[in-house]
């Protein structure tokens, strides 16, 4: 992978996950719709998701993004198993399905992990706060569901369960005038002339239109709403909430090598996963152009390297300044001790007493490798009210410069 130099200047680019889509024009605003119950919505998820990981196989893809022979990172392509795919093994049988549960609000959202991939063992894994440089493909999760075998998707079929009546309560059949199997809210030629309809989209000419069609047989990228080929920085702070749960348990690249050209290639060991995210974890009902509301999303990431973040230059990183433990920072207000506009992580003197929380604190890196941990730091608590200096306004004694 090459990536410009200028990424390890002092003022590295951050993006945030959270506005990405595949229009570069700015009409990112995302799309506000009514909320559903979140703990009925994640079990709809969920039933999608294992309904996918039985139907679905995947191959891995060697990316070779110049076409030199040199493969520059390896991604994993999903299909239906069907037709000439047939004898392929469903995902759910591979035995590499990992899954991690996330409590939020009551509520057991699955994540699912494939990994190709765990990264160099020697690199630190990322905490929720740091940020990281990767490369990435997001996708919505399709549904190709076909419960009567016929090759026409439930959503576009005529009748899916080919027992007669559309619906199990016995309702008459999705109307069909051409008789071809496909409903006429989802045929791309029921007006009785041969060829696609006017005013209708049929990318792979299967007959189903595009809006009803899960999957464009041709293209199977045609659900990608992001694609980044070159590495970016990410603020994991600000990322959906299953990217992030997700890539803290992987590592980076052991290094790099800088070509000729000033441009680098990292060492084929960095984290390489595919995750599956239920909406709950993701935009749920407010997602960016581009994207639909209370969908699954599936992301292939490559993590390459990770900084840890300080995000106000206090000296304490700031994972640490999670107050109450929720693995959330941004306007989280149970993480602002002197209640003013900046969460403790943002906020260069935490508790507002006019001495930066940076000389209320000392930090030590004592095996200098660029990473503080809680034991490199040393809190004082100068009055003994069991409350330390720094979040203390009663406590203002510099203790270093």
């Amino acid at each position: 992978m090459k990536v410009r130099n200028y990424i390890y200047a002092a003022g590295l680019t951050i993006i945030t996950l959270f506005s990405c889509n595949k229009d570069d024009d700015g009409d990112n605003e995302p799309t506000v719709i009514p909320p559903r119950d979140r703990a009925e919505q994640q079990k709809t998820d969920d039933a999608k998701l294992q309904a996918y990981f039985d139907t679905h196989f995947y191959v891995d893809v060697e990316v070779d993004l110049n076409n030199d022979g040199q493969i520059e990172y390896v991604t994993r392509q999903f299909d239906t198993i069907a037709g000439d795919n047939a004898d392929k093994t469903p995902i759910s049988e591979t035995g590499l399905l990992e899954t991690k549960t996330i409590n939020r609000d009551g509520v057991e959202y699955k994540l699912y992990v494939l990994k190709i991939a765990g990264g160099a063992t020697e690199k630190e894994k990322p905490t929720f706060a740091d940020s990281t440089l990767v490369t990435y493909k997001g996708e919505e999760l399709y549904d190709n569901e076909d419960r009567d075998a016929d090759g026409i998707p439930n959503i576009a079929d005529v009748d899916s369960d080919d027992d007669g009546n559309e619906l199990a309560s016995g309702a008459s059949t999705r109307p069909d005038k051409d008789g071809d199997g496909i409903a006429d809210n989802s045929d791309a030629d029921d007006d009785g002339i041969d060829g696609l309809d006017a005013g209708k989209i049929d990318t792979d000419n299967d007959g189903i239109i595009d809006d009803k069609d899960p999957v464009d047989n041709n293209d199977l990228d045609r659900r990608v709403f992001d694609n980044r080929v070159s590495p970016v920085w990410f603020d994991q702070t600000t990322v959906i909430e299953g990217w992030r749960e997700s890539l803290v348990d992987y590592r980076g690249a052991s290094g790099f090598s800088e070509n000729a050209d000033g441009t680098v290639k990292y060492n084929d060991d960095y984290g390489n996963i595919t995750v599956f995210i239920p909406s709950g974890l993701g935009y749920f009902n407010q997602p960016p152009v581009g994207i639909t509301a209370y969908t699954p999303l599936v992301f292939n990431i490559q993590l390459y390297e990770v900084n840890q973040s300080d995000h106000d230059a206090d000296g304490i990183p700031s994972y640490l300044e999670d107050i109450d433990n929720d693995r959330l920072l941004i306007s989280d207000t149970d993480d602002n001790t002197d209640g003013d506009n900046f969460s403790d992580y943002s906020d260069a003197d935490d508790d507002n007493d006019g001495t930066p929380t940076k000389n209320e604190i000392t930090v030590v890196d004592s095996n200098n490798d660029g990473v503080i941990t809680l034991d490199e730091i040393t809190f004082y608590d100068d009055d003994g009210d069991g409350i330390n200096n720094h979040l203390d306004s009663d406590d203002k004694e510099v203790k270093s410069e």
